[in-house]
């Protein structure tokens, strides 16, 4: 079983060699002794669910779902070169022609990547309010009007971008710990490509992407080892691949994961309803 960092809240115990510990002092213990000091009321840990009975550490995995923290329902589009936008009233309405996005009331609410303009800065915003039809696109964005402005620079936007974003506790990552990403995307049904991949501390460890078929739930998953490696590949679990990710991971230090993705060519979207971490 892995170590449990506590912070004592009171004097009076003492480790396994017989030496204090002292209140307001944080300490690496093992579960057992870990567990019992906080269910004695003597020490506070980060995270109380490391000691629930479905978080407990099993042969070195910690069977543990995670949320991203502000995960909502995305949509990533690359719109299309000559695309420009204006605001009025705190809407901005999209001027793309052909830009590849499924029109009607799909997508109405969903949170929408803004690749940038002159007067509006790229990045999330909530909402998208209409696509009326295929030229067109309108999503709430508070500020003062502005006239047609080029969208990033007049390019279709093929950046990888940030959907989410966590940082996993470092109590958590253990040798032969699996860390699976869980999620289901779609998108455009075009060949254009709409690739999911995951980082680990900036470091990719799985990309899988899908083309005329991007309808899909999907786990994506990197194993730590106790050489503090991490082992992932190209392509969904239980999938071959010819491509592996092989990068360093500190184990028992906090990890951020985060999750990117892209549009590879002009008129086509990538959609992200759900997004979860499994650990086991």
């Amino acid at each position: 079983m892995s170590n449990v960092t506590v912070t004592i809240l009171q004097n009076g115990r003492c480790d396994d060699y017989g030496i204090p510990l002292v209140a307001g002092s944080s300490y690496s213990l093992d579960y057992d002794r870990a567990k019992s000091l906080w269910q004695a009321g003597l020490a506070s840990v980060a995270d109380p669910l490391i000691f629930d009975d479905s978080s407990t550490p099993v042969g070195g995995g910690i069977p543990r779902y995670l949320g991203f923290p502000g995960f909502k329902r995305c949509l990533l589009a690359s719109l299309v070169n000559g695309s420009t936008a204006s605001r009025s009233n705190g809407l901005v309405t999209i001027s793309a022609t052909a830009h590849g996005i499924t029109t009607g009331a799909t997508y109405q609410g969903v949170r929408f990547f803004y690749p940038g303009s002159t007067s509006l800065a790229a990045g999330w915003y909530d909402s998208i309010v209409a696509i009326a039809d295929a030229n067109t696109l309108t999503f709430s964005a508070p500020g003062a009007d502005f006239g047609s402005q080029s969208i990033n620079s007049g390019t279709a936007y093929t950046t990888l971008t940030d959907l989410a974003s966590i940082v996993l506790p470092g109590y958590l990552i253990v040798p032969d710990t699996h860390i699976s990403l869980i999620g289901y995307s779609g998108g455009d049904t075009t060949a254009t490509t709409k690739q999911i991949r995951t980082y680990l501390n900036n470091l990719n460890v799985h990309t899988h992407g899908t083309t005329t078929t991007p309808f899909v739930r999907f786990t994506g998953s990197a194993v730590a080892v106790a050489e503090g490696k991490s082992y992932g590949h190209s392509g969904f679990d239980n999938l071959s691949s010819v491509t592996e990710y092989l990068q360093n991971l500190t184990l028992g230090a906090d990890a951020t994961l985060t999750v990117k993705g892209s549009v590879t060519a002009a008129a086509g979207f990538l959609h992200v309803p759900s997004l979860k971490v499994l650990l086991t």
